[in-house]
């Protein structure tokens, strides 16, 4: 039963990182198509892709407690909120 629940999630694992991934490529498409590669701008939103990608492979290599990144991730996820709002 172990082995059921740990290749589940282990399948789970494996379609978050593919989204994550195709988050990122597509953001970098998109830069890309709109922004000169010579422009400070797309060096900036590249370096932060870069960045954002590193955090994350990072993050998956640490054994963290499952129970305070889901409390990180609110937050992260209630702040992007907050500053799009603002925007508006």
């Amino acid at each position: 039963m172990a082995n059921q629940e740990t290749g589940s999630d282990l399948d789970k694992a494996w379609e978050h990182y593919e989204k994550i991934r195709d988050s990122l490529n597509g953001l970098y498409e998109i830069l890309n198509m709109n922004l000169d590669k010579d422009n400070i701008f797309y060096q900036c939103a590249v370096d932060n892709l870069e960045s954002l990608k590193e955090t994350i492979i990072d993050l998956l290599k640490k054994d963290y407690n499952p129970k305070e990144i889901k409390i990180k991730l609110r937050d992260l996820e209630f702040d992007m909120k907050k500053n799009i709002m603002k925007k508006i």
